[in-house]
C-alpha cells in the first residue's frame, strides 16, 4: 500500500507535467500569431503630386503599392530613393512603417565643381571639400552603389554632399563640413548614387579618419 508521501509524490509529479504541457501548448500558440519581421531597407519610392508614397520599387525588381503616406521632400510626382522599415502583408503586399529620403544624385564630372577663394572660382580639385567620414558598408543593388557613413556631428548645420566623377570608371564623394561642427556622436548616414548605364565596373573612394577608402565594384 503506497505511502501518504508516495501519493503526494505522484500527485505533484503529475501537476507538474500538466503545467509542462500547457507550457508548450502555449508556445505553439505563439509561434502560430508571430508577426511577420521588420525589415529596414533601401528601396524606390514614388510619389504623386501631393508628395504622398503611393508604390515602392525593391531593388531586386518588385513593385508594391501601398497605403498613402507622406514623405519629406520638396519633390513631387516623381520617384525617390528612400530607407524605408517595413513588413511583408502575407505574399501579396507590403505595409510601410517608415519612409524618408536619402542623399541620392547623379554623378558630375570633376571639372564641373569649383571652389570660390576670396571672390576667385578655382577649377582645382584638390581644393574640393572632402570632410572625412567612416565606411561602415558599401554594396551594389537595384542601379545604384549604396554606402553606409558614419558622420561625426554635433548636430550643428547642414552637411552638403556630392558624388563627384575623377575619371572614367571612378568617382569620389565631396563633403562640406559646415563650421563649428564638432564631433560630439556619430550619426548613420546613407546614400545611393545612379550607377551610369552600361558601366559594368565602377570604383569608388571616401576620404575618412585613416585616410582614403576605395572600393571596385
Amino acid at each position: 500500500m503506497p505511502t501518504r508521501y508516495a501519493i503526494m509524490k505522484r500527485l505533484l509529479t503529475d501537476i507538474l507535467c500538466v503545467v509542462f504541457m500547457l507550457f508548450v501548448a502555449a508556445c505553439s500558440n505563439d509561434d502560430d500569431n508571430d508577426y511577420p519581421p521588420i525589415v529596414t531597407d533601401l528601396l524606390v519610392a514614388s510619389v504623386d503630386a501631393n508628395g504622398r508614397v503611393v508604390s515602392v520599387r525593391l531593388d531586386d525588381g518588385t513593385t508594391y503599392n501601398v497605403a498613402a503616406q507622406q514623405v519629406e521632400s520638396e519633390k513631387k510626382d516623381t520617384t525617390l530613393r528612400c530607407l524605408a522599415t517595413y513588413t511583408h502583408d502575407g505574399n501579396t503586399g507590403l505595409k510601410l512603417n517608415s519612409i524618408r529620403t536619402i542623399y541620392s544624385d547623379t554623378p558630375y564630372p570633376v571639372s564641373s565643381f569649383y571652389m570660390v577663394v576670396n571672390g576667385v572660382a578655382y577649377h582645382d580639385a584638390s581644393l574640393l571639400p572632402r570632410s572625412p567620414m567612416k565606411v561602415i558598408s558599401m554594396w551594389k543593388s537595384g542601379g545604384y552603389l549604396n554606402m553606409h557613413l558614419g558622420l561625426m556631428t554635433t548636430g550643428y548645420g547642414n552637411h552638403q554632399y556630392a558624388f563627384c566623377e575623377d575619371s572614367v570608371g571612378h568617382y569620389s564623394l565631396l563633403h562640406q563640413r559646415p563650421m563649428g561642427d564638432g564631433g560630439s556622436y556619430t550619426e548613420h548616414v546613407y546614400m545611393s548614387m545612379p550607377l551610369p548605364e552600361g558601366q559594368e565596373e565602377v570604383t569608388f573612394t571616401v576620404k575618412t579618419y585613416d585616410g582614403d577608402y576605395t572600393r571596385t565594384f
